[in-house]
């Protein structure tokens, strides 16, 4: 069996995290983007500059940096976090599976929930909001022509939604193990963190998941109206650092764990 993953344990947590009424409250977000687009790409006129400018104001800052990361925020919390408020945490704990593994393998869990629940939807609402037309340089152009093209905007959106699923996983798992009020934690970060301070503060935005997808999107796709602010190699570079140390630290606070349920 690997030591770095686990089936039983992915099976146990798969089942929990599917098998309550948590997984509506998971598909809320994902399923309020397709209908925004949907609505919005009904209502684009193809023949217009001025029905041009929401797809990347849409895709960007309403998929990628806030809906995304709340359903990343439902499930990643969820995953270990109801474990350690109940304490049947304290029942894996027990066995000899090693807590870099539990860790690893409620990581590969919550990444993949993410995945199949918040990027299968914005890959599909990326696809609808960018059909029929490509490089649009912006709002304030009105001699803009829609050229139809291919499905690189729409490619760029999808990659940094994938990234941003296994980087936003990591870290609200992480919270989940270092503080019994992840939620409220988790929420503060997405909302506060990601969607106010980093607009009028830019160095905090070496610290927003958020700035990392718009980036890779940006540079990826090109789809105008992001409001993007890292390059593409700080977005790659910063991802990394923050699976790497979420994993890590977490790790640790989880093997320091102690049987009343409290970490050392």
């Amino acid at each position: 069996m690997s030591t770095v993953f686990n089936p039983t344990i992915a099976a146990i947590t798969l089942r929990g995290l599917l098998g309550r009424r948590r997984s509506l409250l998971i598909a809320l977000p994902p399923a309020l983007l397709l209908a925004l687009t949907i609505g919005l790409r009904a209502a684009t006129n193809i023949n217009s500059s001025h029905d041009f400018a929401w797809p990347g104001v849409v895709l960007g800052q309403i998929g990628l940096v806030t809906l995304l990361p709340l359903t990343a925020m439902i499930i990643g919390t969820s995953v270990l976090g109801t474990e350690v408020d109940d304490a049947s945490i304290l029942h894996l704990l027990a066995t000899p599976v090693s807590r870099a593994t539990v860790m690893f393998t409620k990581w590969i869990v919550a990444s993949g929930a993410t995945l199949v629940f918040a990027v299968v939807p914005i890959a599909v609402a990326a696809f609808i909001g960018t059909s029929s037309y490509v490089d649009n340089p912006g709002p304030l152009d009105m001699t803009f022509t829609p050229v139809k093209g291919d499905a690189t905007e729409a490619i760029g959106v999808i990659v940094a939604a994938a990234v941003g699923a296994v980087v936003y996983s990591a870290f609200f798992l992480f919270l989940s193990v270092v503080t019994k009020r992840s939620v409220a934690v988790t929420l503060i970060y997405i909302l506060v963190w990601e969607n106010l301070l980093t607009r009028f503060v830019s160095g905090l935005r070496l610290l927003s998941i958020g700035q990392y997808e718009l980036g890779l999107a940006d540079q990826i796709g090109h789809l105008p109206n992001l409001s993007a602010n890292l390059s593409f190699g700080t977005s790659v570079i910063m991802s990394v650092v923050f699976v790497v140390v979420a994993l890590g630290y977490g790790t640790r606070r989880l093997q320091s764990f102690r049987v009343s349920g409290d970490a050392a």
